[in-house]
């Protein structure tokens, strides 16, 4: 079964990098974000079961103090948390080593969890505002992702 995992910030601790994420967006021209939220993804690939996973994240992927986290079977995930919202997902594209999704399965197995085959990381990105698909698109391509070595999905 695959697995994603969304680390996200508590609510009452602010998103220093969606507010400079924003003055950027703006220093594209780009006018009318009203918020940029940030997330840390992680897919997991293996036979475990939701207790499991949910194990992984809280011992060792989420600071309890300062982060959430949502744990999902990765065929009904929802990419959206609002209508009003467009939500940018980055991830390595094959072939790329992602140093830090070996680490992660490094980590699950130094907890003595077995039955995750593979780890990847990746980013998400919620942007709210009045902004359009074309112009998402631009601020993936401009600021967030780099083609060479990632690929990215708007919702």
């Amino acid at each position: 079964m695959n697995w994603k995992i969304e680390i996200t910030h508590k609510p009452n601790i602010g998103d220093n990098v969606g507010k400079v994420l924003q003055q950027d967006i703006m220093d594209l021209g780009i006018t009318g974000v009203d918020e940029v939220r940030t997330a840390q993804i992680y897919y997991l690939e293996g036979d475990v079961d939701s207790d499991t996973v949910y194990q992984i994240a809280s011992k060792l992927l989420a600071d309890p103090i300062t982060q959430d986290f949502e744990c999902n079977d990765i065929k009904t995930v929802n990419p959206n948390s609002s209508e009003n919202d467009l939500a940018i997902e980055i991830r390595f594209k094959l072939g790329v080593t992602d140093t830090v999704g070996q680490s992660v399965e490094k980590g699950i197995s130094d907890l003595g969890i077995v039955g995750i085959q593979s780890a990847q990381t990746g980013r998400k990105y919620w942007i709210t505002g009045s902004v359009n698909h074309t112009q998402v698109k631009t601020i993936a391509n401009r600021l967030l992702s780099n083609e060479v070595i990632e690929i990215f999905e708007i919702h």
